[in-house]
C-alpha cells in the first residue's frame, strides 16, 4: 500500500470520527459532551494542520 493511499485512508477516518464526535457532542449533555467536543476539536485541528502542510508543500514544489 502506497503512502498516498495510507494518508488518504487515515484522513478519511479522522474526518468521519471528527464529524461523528461533533454531532454526538452537540446532541448530548453532561460528561459525555465534555469528552466528545475536545475529541472533535482535535480532529478539526489535525485536518487544518494537514491542509496547511499540503499547501506549504505545494508552494515549495512550484
Amino acid at each position: 500500500m502506497s503512502d498516498r493511499i495510507r494518508m488518504s485512508l487515515f484522513l478519511s477516518v479522522v474526518a468521519v470520527v471528527t464529524v461523528l464526535a461533533l454531532l454526538q457532542g452537540l446532541a448530548t449533555e453532561g460528561t459525555r459532551r465534555v469528552l466528545l467536543l475536545p475529541v472533535a476539536a482535535l480532529g478539526v485541528a489535525s485536518l487544518v494542520m494537514w491542509m496547511i502542510g499540503v499547501r506549504s508543500k505545494a508552494r515549495r514544489s512550484s
